[in-house]
């Protein structure tokens, strides 16, 4: 054990010396915060005369601690600490999304840095005995199966090393999770599948932590959401099924063909249930094909302004290297690049305030159910706040994530760490009209329990009598 110890020591010692020679985390929080304070859509609303203090306390603060880091992971885990102080879903660390050539470096480089720990057979059977926090644990999805093992090292008291996984790159021995105890709760780093460090919390609870459920012991049973980007099925002859995991461009595509392909069902079948939960948004023009089948009168749409900062131009302009832009999309963004040279660092005009009025009303479907939860965010809200027009809907479920007021996500690289910082560019008109939902979400008509099948309550509510 000692000889183990010792090794999992060196290993956490050299990545410490690496990321020391490369970068620096007190110069990569102060390029992050400058790209934060001349580029997101919302700092000027969040940092105002009233937070302005606070704010600036808390960044030196920050800023400080920051010099004592010298891990990636670690420091992104106290940016994301600050970034917290803005309440923006919409700002995030992640991937570099726009640049393949980007995106694989970076890749490269964490998994390189990994952390690997061993761990033998006779720990592996002292964990099937569950005491304490220490164990085995499969995630919600069963996709990683982990070993919770005592691992302090200052930062956290706990590592989850992977055991197995479904994602190749997550390889037995890789480090996956890096916990500290608090009272009833872990709180530190879950690497995603892209080895993103995600900030989290963790409940500690007598047979979970969090979505990490001990192996051998059962969940509270409670339906599996489908992972599919898009999918369709006919429940009965009164009721038609659709799911859209994304509004992603890239599935923009796929919908518009699905829509085309079950037209004549759609046109006699009285009921559609529409599946958006976990939808976390994409692009505003993937769900053009939807709103036909919805319409029942003019829908009001609050437009947005754009920061045109030079960073955002530039975040604008890589989207025109996307080969699943639809054309039109790419002159509408030409243009709006063309506006933001003229009128630097101001906000200008992304979208008027207007009505979309359709030419006729169709007869098919005659009630719609829109399933939504948390996980519904962002392009998704925005479909649903013109969903909510319409006579023919009712929303069920939970309350959508709420993060739309600040929109139009770009991506920046980070200066010397493989990530990108990503943060809204557009700020909705709503919030000067008190029509916000940042933080809050959009409400559903009815609420639905984990405890019931929201496929069943939906169909049951449509065909009722």
């Amino acid at each position: 054990m000692k000889a183990i110890l010792f090794s999992i020591l060196l290993i956490f010692l050299v990545n410490v010396e690496t990321f020391a020679q490369n970068c620096n985390c007190a110069e990569e929080f102060q390029y992050v915060k400058d790209k934060i304070e001349k580029n997101y859509a919302g700092f000027r609303d969040k940092v105002n005369p009233k937070t302005s203090a606070a704010y600036q306390k808390y960044s030196a603060q920050v800023l400080e601690r920051s010099k004592n880091i010298t891990s990636a992971p670690y420091c992104v885990n106290l940016i994301n600490e600050w970034i917290g102080f803005f309440k923006d879903g919409h700002i995030e660390v992640g991937r570099n999304r726009l640049s393949k050539e980007k995106y694989d470096a970076d890749q490269e480089r964490l998994f390189a840095s990994v952390e690997k720990q061993v761990v033998d057979e006779q720990v592996l059977s002292n964990l099937k005995k569950p005491v304490g926090i220490e164990g085995i644990y499969w995630d919600k999805d069963s996709v990683y199966k982990v070993a919770v093992i005592k691992s302090e090292n200052g930062f956290r008291d706990y590592a989850g090393v992977i055991l197995e996984s479904k994602i190749k790159a997550w390889k037995p021995g890789f480090v996956m999770l890096e916990l500290k105890e608090q009272k009833n709760i872990l709180k530190g780093i879950a690497y995603d599948k892209y080895c993103t460090p995600e900030s989290v919390s963790l409940k500690i609870s007598q047979n979970a932590i969090g979505d990490w459920q001990r192996e051998g012991t059962s969940r509270v049973k409670a339906e599996k959401v489908s992972l599919d980007d898009i999918s369709s099925k006919l429940l009965s002859a009164q009721t038609f099924y659709i799911r859209i995991g994304t509004f992603n461009q890239r599935n923009a595509k796929g919908i518009d063909s699905l829509m085309l392909f079950n037209k004549e069902i759609l046109e006699k079948t009285p009921n559609l249930i529409l599946d958006l939960r976990n939808n976390g948004g994409g692009a505003d023009f993937s769900y053009r094909a939807l709103i036909p089948y919805l319409y029942t009168n003019p829908i009001q749409t609050i437009g947005p302004d754009i920061l045109s900062s030079d960073d955002n131009i530039a975040g604008w302009a890589g989207l025109l290297k996307l080969n699943d832009m639809p054309e039109d999309q790419k002159v509408f963004i030409r243009e709006k690049m063309a506006a933001m040279e003229s009128h630097k660092n101001e906000f200008i005009d992304l979208g008027a305030d207007k009505d979309l009025v359709l030419d006729s009303i169709n007869l098919f479907p005659k009630k719609i159910v829109i399933l939504i939860n948390k996980g519904c965010g962002s392009t998704t809200e925005q479909f649903l706040l013109a969903a909510k027009q319409s006579k023919k809907v009712i929303i069920m479920g939970e309350n959508s994530a709420g993060v739309l007021d600040y929109a139009n996500v770009r991506d920046i690289s980070f200066s010397c760490m493989p990530y990108a910082l990503h943060y809204a560019t557009s700020r909705s008109r709503r919030v000067d009209k008190g029509q916000g939902i940042d933080n809050i979400g959009i409400k559903p008509d009815r609420i639905l329990t984990t405890a019931q099948n929201w496929i069943t309550e939906a169909q049951r509510y449509l065909e009722k009598k």
